[in-house]
């Protein structure tokens, strides 16, 4: 077994020899490198920090490209003293790397027969690359990717990364960052594909999520786990409470309390998956960009019709949580994120507790999850009632004349909606006067979404009594940090690809540490 013992050691020593030219360090005859400063420099802090720096990263550079180069170099020598015959020549060429400590490169060695075909080549003990690709180590992916790239522009992550690293000239240009952070990312995509794939096959589900036959699973679902009736009674006496201060009809009150005493709609959280699901949508790059000052000048109402429909790049994003214990995961659309969801609760054997998925009120996010999750006997939706106030806020301010009649409205309404009285708030829209109302047809669209919505907006005054979520407010926390800051309100736009890769290199930043041994399992665990 041979070690490898890694030595460094840094010396002030008093020289009459001149001050090094440029203030750049030289490289000696025995390979040290030495930066002389004038004799101001003894006490000055930061001129003496800099100097040991500018000294040691190309020191860090050539030592290890040193090394790298004579291990190839007597690899290739046993190879051939295995062999008999042949000899040991240099590769054609480079083997460049990317790394925390800043680019180099180093020369392999090939072990070539007589006929001078190569029978070993240097390259293929170190991680292969394809043409004059540069291998990026990890601690260059940790800084240049998810430290940096993830949470700040390219140009701005290049510009840092190559000063931390002191090579400012011949450091990491901006499209290698750029392309770099793209390819991790589409590579964690790709693995969580197969990864997630695995799981629902040896759990017996088919490629688009649904049990088959031979499912050891899906058959096993139990009773769901709710809550108890006395737990339940105490939160309605203080709901009936609350509505008898503000004013209930004892008919509503009666119509609260026959709903809302069910314990068949009250999960015990400890024994419930909440899953928090929702888009963001960031602007879509354009695929060729007009020079600068032949844009075609377009008319007002086509600026306009435009300007409303930007095409835009939609990361789907979830959040699962159980017992205060959190993973957020992403793809680049609502069906991979679903399974990848699915292949979490199998490998983290969670699927058999309640499922309660929490999102806002979009139609086609809502029946997509209701038809993949349509076989499990535990699953339940929730409207977020952070969205249910953004809706009536924005359509009663358009259907509504003036922003008091859209206040007195809009309390009322909430009030009914947060009781569980979907029946009395249609029937209160259907009741608002004409003459406070400049846009009947959002009214009309207040009752559908009401109806449609009907079974996914439970009395959330019993849900906050009783200390369960209301919101789908963790995955708009996650969406934050994973994309929107990075991609939204920067003046920026992006393809599809850029986009995906940046949010699930924010996502699951552990794929960088464990690579392709990356398990949701132990990612829970740490998260």
């Amino acid at each position: 077994m041979r070690n490898i013992r890694v030595k460094i050691c840094v010396d002030f020593i008093e020289t009459q020899d001149p001050v090094t030219p440029g203030n750049e360090p030289a490289r000696m005859d025995d390979g040290s490198f030495n930066i002389i400063l004038d004799d101001k420099a003894e006490f000055d802090i930061s001129r003496l920090e800099n100097a040991m720096l500018r000294t040691t990263y190309p020191a860090l550079r050539s030592a290890l490209s040193q090394h790298l180069e004579d291990a190839s170099k007597k690899k290739a020598n046993e190879t051939l003293k295995l062999l008999g015959v042949g000899s040991v020549q240099e590769h054609a060429t480079h083997y460049r790397v990317d790394a925390e400590i800043g680019r180099f490169t180093f020369t392999p060695y090939d072990v070539k027969r007589e006929d001078q075909k190569i029978h070993f080549k240097g390259l293929d003990v170190f991680p292969s690359r394809i043409g004059r690709q540069w291998y990026q180590t990890s601690g260059f992916k940790e800084l240049g990717l998810i430290v940096g790239a993830a949470q700040r522009s390219y140009r701005q992550t290049t510009r840092v990364f190559n000063r931390t690293r002191h090579q400012e000239i011949g450091g990491t240009p901006l499209n290698t960052m750029r392309d770099g952070a793209q390819a991790e990312g589409l590579k964690v995509l790709d693995f969580m594909d197969k990864k997630t794939q695995g799981i629902l096959k040896e759990h017996g589900f088919d490629a688009q999520g649904v049990p088959q036959e031979n499912s050891a699973v899906a058959p096993k679902l139990g009773k769901p786990a709710n809550l108890k009736k006395p737990t339940i009674q105490s939160a309605l006496t203080e709901v009936v409470a609350d509505m008898n201060r503000k004013g209930f009809a004892a008919s509503d009150i009666a119509q609260v309390q026959k709903a809302a005493s069910s314990i068949e709609i009250y999960e015990q959280a400890e024994k419930c998956v909440y899953v928090h699901i929702d888009d963001v949508g960031v602007k879509e790059q354009k695929e060729h960009r007009d020079k600068k000052g032949a844009a075609k000048e377009e008319p007002e109402d086509e600026k306009q019709a435009t300007k409303d429909k930007r095409p835009m790049v939609q990361n789907t994003v979830a959040r699962i949580e159980h017992n205060d214990k959190g993973f957020t995961l992403t793809g680049c659309c609502l069906t991979q994120v679903l399974l990848f969801v699915l292949g979490f609760l199998l490998n983290n054997k969670l699927f058999s507790l309640n499922i309660k998925i929490c999102t806002d009120g979009q139609r086609t996010l809502q029946d997509a999850i209701l038809s993949f999750f349509s076989w499990h006997k535990n699953f339940t939706m929730l409207l977020d009632w952070f969205h249910v106030v953004k809706k009536f806020k924005e359509d009663l301010s358009q259907a509504c004349k003036g922003r008091e009649i859209r206040n007195r409205h809009l309390k009322q309404l909430l009030k009914l909606v947060w009781f569980g009285l979907t029946d009395k708030a249609q029937a209160y829209l259907q009741a608002i006067p004409a003459t406070d109302i400049k846009d009947p047809k959002l009214i009309v669209r207040l009752i559908g979404y009401l109806e449609r919505n009907r079974n996914s907006m439970p009395c959330y005054a019993m849900r906050a009594k009783l200390k369960l979520p209301n919101s789908s407010n963790p995955v708009e926390r996650s969406n934050n940090p994973v994309t929107a800051k990075r991609q939204k309100h920067q003046g920026m736009s992006w393809c599809e690809d850029g986009s995906y890769a940046l949010t699930v290199n924010n996502a699951v930043p552990q794929w960088l540490k464990k690579k392709r041994s990356f398990d949701p399992t132990l990612a829970a665990k740490a998260a």
